[in-house]
């Protein structure tokens, strides 16, 4: 935002006290009246909707729902992360609020993966090598974050069933996959749940492998995605964001993907390599250059200011969050895998997509 001067940051608003924001309220010249204590109701004080255009929500998922109907009653462009709801329910009950009251233009929601460059020039891209090798017959998704030193910083909220879990925390690969890949079809086939790291959480998953059929102009019938995702694993070399493409001919695709802070503070945007086969020798390889997923969010909201929705429509997001719901059908049945070899086997597979082997500077 601060490449704009037409965005200004006015009121803030968290469910902590203010104590715990005061220096960063300072940084962001944000005056501490402006600052809004968000009570156990869960609800905003309506004094901080005076004045204000837009609502960025982007707190814990529980809060979602009630905040962003109560953002759009008042009047106001709505931009909610991550999801608009904890379950199919909540989800459906927004999505029919704003159709019903015609307020499709003021609601956005926001998933970050869908403005990765690698996202955006994956349609192209697919295009030219399935002409060349054949169609995509099967496709493999890791995400996996590293166990974080600071107790404080590792956000053990987002595990819990209240607010979404961990398959909903990380939506990222079926933004890639309808956005880049141009899916059009996403069924959740089963699951497995893992108790990762123990210390973390031991009555929820904090790692999920699950398959996926998935099928659109770039797929082969019958192809099926295995998405395995991950918070809390032990050491640094278990860091992954990658997803695989197999081609009818056997050569593979690499996409693989970067932090957001590694794309503020750097021009490396990730990469994406094409091998023979995999492990084979190297086809192509490219990092792509240009803007971060935060300047496109930013262009996005001078947009919807200027009545122009250039997010998600229902019939997406219906598509993208339909395998959400089934898998929190299936998972209320399904045991959490404790023994250390079945997770050892899980992280391992995960791995074997390669990952960003660029030093960072």
């Amino acid at each position: 935002m601060s490449k704009t001067n037409e965005i200004r940051l006015l009121k803030v608003a968290s469910a902590s006290s203010i104590d715990k924001h005061k220096e960063q309220l300072a940084k962001l010249g944000v005056p501490q009246s402006s600052y809004y204590e968000i009570g156990k109701e869960q609800l905003i004080n309506d004094d901080f909707f005076k004045d204000l255009d837009i609502v960025h929500i982007a707190d814990p998922n529980e809060f979602h729902k009630s905040q962003t109907i109560q953002a759009l009653q008042n009047g106001k462009i709505t931009i909610t992360e991550k999801t608009l709801g904890i379950n199919r329910q909540e989800f459906d009950e927004i999505l029919t609020y704003v159709t019903e009251n015609n307020l499709q233009s003021r609601v956005y929601l926001h998933l970050h993966y869908a403005h990765k460059l690698l996202t955006l020039q994956l349609p192209e891209l697919l295009k030219r090598l399935t002409k060349e090798y054949g169609k995509i017959t099967s496709t493999s998704a890791t995400f996996f974050e590293s166990e974080l030193a600071d107790v404080k910083r590792r956000r053990l909220w987002l595990f819990q069933p209240k607010n979404g879990g961990l398959f909903m925390d990380w939506i990222h690969p079926f933004e890639v996959y309808y956005k880049g890949a141009l899916a059009d079809q996403m069924e959740f086939i089963d699951a497995d749940q893992y108790v990762v790291n123990p210390e973390y959480d031991t009555l929820n998953p904090t790692g999920i492998h699950s398959r996926i059929k998935i099928g659109g102009i770039f797929f082969a019938k019958g192809a099926e995605a295995n998405i395995r995702i991950s918070i809390g694993i032990k050491g640094q070399k278990n860091e992954a964001k990658g997803i695989r493409f197999v081609f009818e001919q056997g050569q593979c695709l690499d996409l693989n993907f970067v932090s957001s802070e590694v794309e503020f503070n750097t021009d490396y945007r990730g990469s994406w390599t094409l091998r023979e086969k995999d492990g084979g020798k190297i086809i192509e390889s490219v990092q792509p250059k240009g803007p971060t997923a935060s300047d496109i969010l930013v262009n996005d909201i001078l947009e919807l200011c200027r009545r122009r929705n250039p997010g998600f429509t229902p019939k997406d997001l219906s598509i993208i969050y339909g395998p959400q719901w089934e898998y929190q059908e299936i998972a209320r049945q399904k045991p959490l895998i404790t023994d250390p070899e079945s997770v050892r086997k899980f992280i391992n597979e995960g791995m074997n997509i390669p990952q960003n082997q660029k030093v960072l500077g």
